[in-house]
């Protein structure tokens, strides 16, 4: 039911009750107020009769009272009048004339009473009214009715009863009553074109904000607001349309805007755009909130674990890999995996970066030769940081349903990386610039700087944890004359291949350092004194075999190594490298193309150590 019939209708059973109820009681009053004047004039003609009575017993004509009654009741239009004498009047004078004695029961109980007793009789063309008024003894009245009669104080000498016609009186209240309803019913309709005519323009707004709220509910913000009827509600209607305007425009506007951020191809525009920025911003508020966090990250690996993170949290997926490609470099390196990479990305091309786009075996199946797991679907996408960095991710799925979420998801996740993008260019320029300033540019092995912070920091480490290690300080043989005979670039290339056979000689926990100019450092971990020499020979010996390309001829070099053992020969680093350097000193002075291991004797002052 509208508002508008309930308050109609509310009107409707408030009137309907009130009008009700002032009938009732409108009649009940007139009734009342009809049988209280009837018994008043009863009343009167009791009191007249009584009068007129005691004036013919005084003057000796009681004989000629009934005379006297029948014209009291001709007058006052009495039905029936007659008079009841009680027990001691009879025993004083007799029953009377007319046999003045009581009638029925009325004037029995009124005798004994003293009670004036009333009722009435109704009928559908007339209401009659029966009263008995008693006659009560008093020495106290004028006159003294003591005087005549052999009675007590208070004693009814008897009653006057007669019947009357009131239906004059109950058809005058009835005709009050249906006056009082048609002017009652005048009124109420009055009330009510007064209440519709103001009311109405109130609620007819009052409905037409209902409609246009409903339809702003439902992302509809252009219904505007009908229905004014005068000053007021079209003042209200003229405030609340702009607001409306106001709004429908800015959202609009704000969903364009706000539209341009979104990648995902699979996104669907709802009618509200209200919901559509609400959606937007969330995901851009996410966005942001990882974009803060990994800056603030200090390695690269770091920047990779928080999108890994966002991929398992966020998206839900627990089987994917993520690839870097070195485009530069040539070098592939996994740089996270949840649960195990089912990919030998490591050891063959990668079809996704070859063909620049996503690989989806459910499109295809074994798209890519190097996927290797069975009963199962994989997303491979490749994402560019750089021109010189790629990042392969590798989504396993497990089923139809899995697929298509996966491919849902994609071009969110794509505004993740691309966000990322900044940070790990950042930080990979960093790892570059760190390489370079501790990695020798022309043989790709560590530098002094290098060795210095090594000697800082893992070193006390070695200490702690009793580590050893083997000092090679090696050095090429009359290297100045290659640089006088051929030139320094065939130079440059014999350094390269002495640092080719160093790397190919030692182990990967081993580590290589270009010393300065022609000389080399290694230090062997933890490895046994006797494998020193022998590694250092093994080095000696193949670089022996080399043939360093000269002006369209060949030639071959030698090299001498000197030896020492760390902590074995000193707990000092940096005296363990000034023993290997006095060592290939030694291997010079010998003869060059030797390695010679470091002892004590070879110390000519013996506080060289200690001035070193």
């Amino acid at each position: 039911m509208e508002s508008r019939q309930k308050v109609i209708t509310s009107l409707v059973l408030v009137f309907s009750v009130f009008f009700i109820a002032m009938i009732i009681l409108t009649t009940i009053n007139f009734r009342d107020y009809g049988i209280k004047t009837a018994e008043d004039r009863a009343n009167i003609t009791a009191e007249i009769i009584k009068i007129g009575l005691t004036s013919h017993m005084v003057n000796g004509m009681m004989n000629e009272r009934s005379f006297f009654l029948d014209q009291i009741s001709s007058v006052e239009k009495i039905n029936e009048l007659w008079i009841a004498r009680s027990p001691t009047v009879i025993k004083q004078f007799g029953e009377g004339h007319n046999n003045e004695i009581p009638r029925d029961k009325i004037d029995t109980e009124v005798l004994k009473s003293g009670v004036i007793k009333s009722e009435t009789t109704e009928t559908t063309s007339k209401s009659m009214m029966r009263v008995t008024i008693p006659f009560v003894a008093s020495e106290f009245t004028t006159p003294n009715c003591m005087q005549c009669h052999e009675a007590k104080e208070g004693e009814v000498l008897g009653v006057v009863s007669m019947v009357m016609d009131i239906t004059e009186i109950r058809m005058s209240s009835l005709k009050a009553v249906l006056y009082n309803i048609g002017l009652t019913l005048i009124a109420a309709i009055f009330i009510f074109i007064i209440i519709n005519r103001f009311i109405k323009p109130f609620v007819s707004i009052f409905y037409s904000i209902r409609d246009v709220m409903q339809s702003a509910y439902h992302g509809d913000y252009s219904v505007r607001i009908q229905g004014h009827q005068n000053k007021e509600s079209k003042s209200v209607a003229d405030l609340l349309n702009t607001m409306l305007e106001k709004l429908q425009h800015t959202f609009e506007e704000l969903d364009k805007k706000v539209y341009v951020f979104i990648k995902n191809k699979n996104y669907v525009k709802e009618i509200d755009p209200l919901v559509n920025i609400n959606t937007t911003i969330e995901r851009l508020s996410d966005i942001y909130k990882f974009k803060q966090t990994i800056e603030n990250d200090k390695e690269l690996e770091d920047i990779y674990n928080r999108i890994a993170f966002v991929l398992k949290e966020h998206f839900k997926l627990d089987d994917f890999t993520m690839i870097e490609l070195d485009n530069v470099n040539k070098i592939k390196k996994i740089v996270y995996t949840e649960k195990e990479c089912h990919c030998t990305i490591l050891d063959g091309e990668c079809r996704a970066d070859r063909i620049h786009a996503s690989v989806d075996s459910s499109i295809f199946s074994n798209s890519c030769s190097l996927y290797e797991m069975d009963g199962s679907e994989y997303i491979c996408t490749p994402y560019t940081i750089s021109n010189d960095l790629t990042l392969i991710l590798t989504i396993v799925t497990i089923g139809d349903k899995q697929t298509e979420y996966v491919r849902s998801i994609m071009s969110d996740i794509e505004d993740y990386i691309t966000t990322a993008r900044p940070a790990i260019v950042s930080k990979k320029l960093m790892q570059t610039l760190n390489k370079i300033a501790r990695v020798d540019q022309l043989t790709d092995m560590y530098n002094r700087k290098f060795l210095d912070e090594f000697a800082d920091v893992s070193i006390p480490q070695a200490i702690r944890t009793k580590t050893s290690y083997g000092v090679l300080m090696i050095d090429i043989d009359y290297f100045k004359m290659i640089n006088d005979n051929y030139g320094h670039d065939v130079g440059d290339d014999a350094i390269r291949i002495v640092s080719g056979v160093i790397k190919k000689e030692v182990r990967k926990a081993d580590i290589a350092i270009r010393y300065g100019g022609e000389e080399f450092l290694v230090l062997l971990y933890n490895c046994e004194e006797e494998s020193i020499v022998k590694i250092a020979n093994s080095i000696r010996v193949e670089f022996s075999k080399q043939k360093i390309p000269a002006n369209g001829e060949t030639f071959s070099k030698t090299l001498s190594v000197g030896c020492s053992n760390f902590p074995k020969d000193s707990d000092s680093i940096w005296k363990c490298i000034k023993f290997a350097d006095i060592s290939l000193y030694q291997a010079k002075e010998g003869g060059r193309n030797q390695v010679v291991a470091f002892s004590e004797d070879m110390i000519e002052d013996k506080e060289v150590g200690d001035n070193f």
